[in-house]
């Protein structure tokens, strides 16, 4: 008797981490690759990282455009070039690297940003003529000086714009494109390491691994029921712990993840992008963390059931 139930709490144990692996990879499944975790879950996150990145990269690239222009002004002129209309075709060719990372693992995500820096060539005109725009008039007689951001103090009659800011739409033109890349790729093979190769192939036979624990957890099942045998509020016991347990740790695991981009944080506090690397990976973390509890919730409200019959049965 002894020995049935130390063979059964180590197959409850089992159990629990095997669930809480599996709820890793269902989850894994339901964001990461579903087509509509980018256009619908991730849009509104996206969309506001590339602009926080791109504005900050900005300001951190040209010394002129942050002397005029703060980060919210900044902000909206970048907003105007680029609506969230056009980031939804970027995220649908995001959506089609996605699909084709399905069926070939071992090639890199990519997101293709051309689309975006095209736009952005708007925004340097833009930036350049609202500048143009606020240097003053010269009075009769004065003659303009040059500041040490290369720009005039004021501006001679009948001087046009293009006299003064073709060359510094020119620049912003050129600090822009170095602030943006054309495309931005993720290789599991470089990330991971030499566990790239399992993990490609992991990736590539998701569906399989899924149908694979699914099967483990069952067979896990039907052997604590033999082992345990009888009585059969006893096989309910067990089980029911293996599944409450298994919903508890899910839950801890889940909100674990969600203070990941924190800690991630901490260790680049420097970098100019902390912030909005952090709330990206923030609402990412959250839909990830909202699957795993998700799945984690239908375990323990089997487990609670289980008991519960367990309980009406020794009551009777």
């Amino acid at each position: 008797m002894v020995i049935r139930r130390i063979l059964a709490a180590l197959l409850v144990f089992l159990f629990v981490t095997l669930s809480v692996a599996a709820l890793m990879i269902f989850a894994v499944s339901n964001t990461f690759l579903r087509s509509s975790f980018y256009t619908e879950d991730l849009k509104e996150a996206g969309y506001e990282f590339l602009v926080d990145s791109t504005v900050k990269s900005i300001e951190d690239t040209d010394g002129v455009i942050s002397e005029y222009f703060i980060e919210e002004e900044l902000r909206e002129e970048v907003e105007k070039v680029f609506p969230p209309t056009l980031f939804d075709k970027t995220m649908s060719e995001l959506v089609g690297e996605v699909e084709t990372l399905k069926e070939d693992p071992n090639q890199p995500l990519t997101l293709k940003l051309s689309m975006y820096r095209e736009s952005l060539l708007t925004l340097a005109h833009n930036l350049a003529f609202k500048i143009f725009e606020s240097l003053p008039p010269c009075v009769i007689g004065q003659v303009p000086d040059e500041g040490s951001n290369g720009l005039p103090s004021c501006i001679p009659e009948g001087v046009e714009y293009n006299d003064v800011s073709g060359r510094l739409s020119q620049e912003f033109e050129k600090d822009i494109y170095a602030a943006v890349p054309e495309q931005v790729q993720f290789d599991v093979h470089s990330a991971v390491g030499e566990g790239g190769f399992v993990f490609s192939n992991l990736f590539a036979s998701l569906d399989s691994v899924k149908m694979i624990f699914y099967g483990l957890l069952l067979a896990i099942l039907a052997l604590t029921a033999l082992i345990v045998y009888r009585p059969f509020s006893a096989i309910l016991m067990a089980e029911g712990v293996a599944f409450l347990l298994s919903g508890i740790v899910g839950f801890i695991v889940g909100y674990s993840i969600t203070l990941l981009p924190t800690v991630l944080g901490a260790s680049m506090r420097e970098h100019y992008l902390n912030d909005s690397i952090v709330q990206l990976l923030s609402a990412m973390a959250g839909f990830f963390s909202a699957d795993v509890q998700k799945g984690a919730l239908v375990f323990l409200a089997t487990g609670i059931i289980l008991l519960a019959v367990r309980y009406y049965l020794k009551r009777r």
